[in-house]
């Protein structure tokens, strides 16, 4: 894993220095869908984490945001690794020159496990590094994930997905939920850093549906080796591509999809 640990090093740094090129300096904007944006800084930074990825491991799949965005299914794995990149996490932050965006790069194998992951945002400099039974880590210092057992103790982080404005009620009432059962509620705009965030104990826990595989494959192994546990709304394993995810510290994990299952039963 060494030639794809330092390739991964290599791509987020390299792609960091794009996005900074073009912070708060003006930048075209074009959209995928309703509060769905892309940039020229996305493109170029997707492109140049590819080539790099391409030039090392020939024979290595690639689902990336910009240019595979269909490609996402357990079947569109490679025989041996998958990288699973999102060269912008957190567009709107960018756009809006709030500093709470990354370079999130993901490398799983054919089954869909987690086997690396990498999460660099290059305003602050934070480089979060996770790797199958090798441990998390924030510039070379060990994470770990908060040691609270009460829900009520717990701060959470969340976000709302672009399909908000179809189905607002349950949605909302999930968060509801949340801010009367916990001690309070964060919403960053970037399911990378929460996650992240969540590994190192600044968050208890982060639930969110509507994502991407590309916004939590690197997250899920830097959040599994700090201690933590992932799973899709039903405990189970089906987050990578379910397109829905809850991360805690695991200690209170079980409260947490008790209180998901309750606000996604259906109205009365």
């Amino acid at each position: 894993m060494k030639k794809i640990r330092d390739t991964a090093f290599k791509a987020a740094e390299e792609a960091g220095k794009i996005l900074l090129k073009y912070y708060r300096k003006g930048i075209d904007i074009n959209y995928k869908g309703t509060g769905n944006p892309v940039t020229t800084a996305d493109k170029e930074s997707e492109q140049l984490v590819i080539n790099l990825i391409r030039k090392n491991f020939p024979t290595h799949g690639i689902i990336s945001e910009e240019t595979n965005y269909a490609n996402q299914n357990i079947k569109s794995l490679a025989k041996n690794y998958t990288w699973i990149i999102d060269p912008l996490d957190g567009t709107v932050n960018y756009i809006h020159g709030l500093n709470i965006f990354a370079v999130s790069i993901g490398v799983v194998d054919s089954k869909g496990e987690s086997l690396l992951g990498i999460i660099y945002n290059p305003v602050t400099k934070e480089m979060y590094y996770g790797e199958k039974g090798r441990g998390s880590y924030l510039n070379g210092k060990k994470l770990s994930v908060s040691k609270l057992t009460a829900l009520n103790e717990s701060l959470f982080v969340t976000g709302l997905p672009y399909y908000v404005r179809k189905d607002p009620e349950r949605l909302l009432r999930n968060l509801v939920n949340f801010v009367v059962k916990t001690e309070g509620i964060r919403r960053l705009g970037s399911a990378a850093l929460d996650m992240a965030y969540t590994a190192k104990g600044s968050f208890e826990g982060f639930w969110e549906e509507g994502l991407h595989s590309w916004d939590v494959a690197a997250g899920i192994v830097i959040v599994n080796e700090a201690g933590g546990k992932v799973t899709d709304y039903e405990g189970g394993s089906d987050y990578l591509f379910g397109r829905k995810i809850v991360v805690t510290n695991s200690k209170i994990h079980n409260q947490v999809l008790k209180v998901l299952k309750k606000g996604n039963r259906p109205s009365k």
